[in-house]
């Protein structure tokens, strides 16, 4: 309860409303620092107390720049002796408060990010330490008053850098420093309070100035209205003359380009189906798991080779029957069997001589996608149809 007490003498900070946008807080606590002996090669622990200050801008409503400061010694805030300093440190962190403030806030928690500078007595070796350490902590802001409120936060270092007098280590820092602090804060900015009250008010005069012209335009604009109103009416009446005969001409040419495209269409289609039934090179039917019934899509697709190899009498195909990995291998094989022999029954009921067909089957041995997702298992449970002479 001392310590508290003596923090708050320590502290002054800053504005909790959302006008102000800056802060300054003097602030104290403890401070425990775990951290290697290079004379013993021991871990050591060390407890002090530290005095410092925090600066803050704010960045919108739920982000801080903060700006610390921190003194570290031996004793207490009463009777430090000669103060007998063993560390200055110096750090920078982005504060996130996890509810957005406004002018009616009063709790406000947050937690904060950032790198911290650290100057400290070496142990084992006379001189200093020097480290560069990443910082990440915890708080609250409670708000008082209007421009004070009360802030507690406890920080985590760990050092990433040194440099001693044995040279420097990066990456391989043994130790960290924990600090927790209090403080009263005082809220400051006005400035930034009278430029958002100046830019309302040029805002609200703009718009003023908006309305009356928008008004002028539109009491112009009506006289315009009944000065023509006559004119366009009789223009109205000309141009529907106009149109209607436009419209006749237009009507006759697009039945005349639609006669003239349906007969296009006609020859194209006609050419594109011989093109088709000629083309054919490959023909894919995909079935679902431990499944060979034809769906409805399959067989349209078997009734478009059917088409074709009755067309084209000089030529044979091949079916590939194919699954994916589920199940035993043994499984696999009769699936794909089934799958490709189900393709060649159709096709030898719709006409087509059994000798011009060849069935194979591969299981899964012949996988088009990965058999580790649904969609790349459901691409291999397929038969392949391909031309061969």
């Amino acid at each position: 309860m001392k310590k508290i007490l003596l923090g708050l003498l320590f502290l002054s900070g800053s504005v909790a409303a959302q006008e102000n946008d800056k802060t300054l807080v003097f602030i104290g606590g403890p401070t425990d620092l775990w951290t290697n002996n290079r004379a013993s090669g021991q871990d050591e622990f060390n407890a002090y107390n530290h005095l410092g200050a925090q600066y803050s801008k704010r960045q919108s409503a739920s982000m801080d720049i903060v700006y610390t400061t921190l003194a570290g010694f031996k004793g207490d805030y009463f009777s430090p002796g000669s103060w007998n300093n063993k560390f200055i440190s110096a750090g920078v962190n982005m504060r996130y408060f996890m509810i957005p403030r406004k002018k009616t806030s009063v709790l406000n928690p947050f937690f904060q990010i950032g790198a911290d500078a650290f100057a400290r007595r070496d142990y084992g070796f006379p001189g200093n330490a020097y480290e560069l350490s990443a910082l990440g902590g915890l708080g609250i802001d409670l708000k008082l008053a209007k421009n004070f409120s009360l802030i507690v936060q406890s920080n985590l270092a760990i050092p990433m850098a040194q440099s001693t007098e044995a040279g420097v280590k990066v990456a391989s820092v043994r130790g960290s420093n924990n600090s927790t602090s209090f403080g009263i804060v005082y809220h400051f900015g006005f400035k930034a309070a009278k430029k958002k009250a100046d830019e309302e008010a040029a805002l609200a005069a703009a718009k003023a100035r908006e309305e009356a012209a928008i008004k002028a335009a539109a009491e112009a604009a009506e006289q315009d209205r009944i000065a023509r109103e006559t004119a366009d009416k009789k223009a109205a009446a000309q141009a529907k003359e106009k149109a209607e005969a436009l419209a006749k001409v237009a009507a006759e040419a697009k039945e005349k380009a639609e006669a003239v495209a349906k007969a296009d269409a006609e020859m194209k289609a006609a050419a594109q189906l011989k093109a088709d039934q000629e083309a054919m090179v490959e023909i894919t039917i995909l079935y679902t798991n431990n499944n060979w019934d034809l769906t409805a899509e399959s067989i349209a697709k078997l009734k478009g080779v059917v088409s074709t190899l009755t067309a084209r009498t000089e030529i044979n195909v091949r079916i590939d029957g194919h699954s994916d990995s589920f199940g035993t291998s043994k499984n696999n094989i009769k699936a794909s069997r089934n799958r490709a022999q189900g393709a060649a029954t159709f096709l030898i009921k719709n006409g087509i001589a059994a000798s011009r067909l060849q069935v194979n089957a591969y299981g899964e041995d012949k996988p088009v996608a990965s058999n580790k997702t649904k969609d790349g298992m459901a691409l291999n449970r397929r038969i392949e149809i391909r031309i061969i002479k």
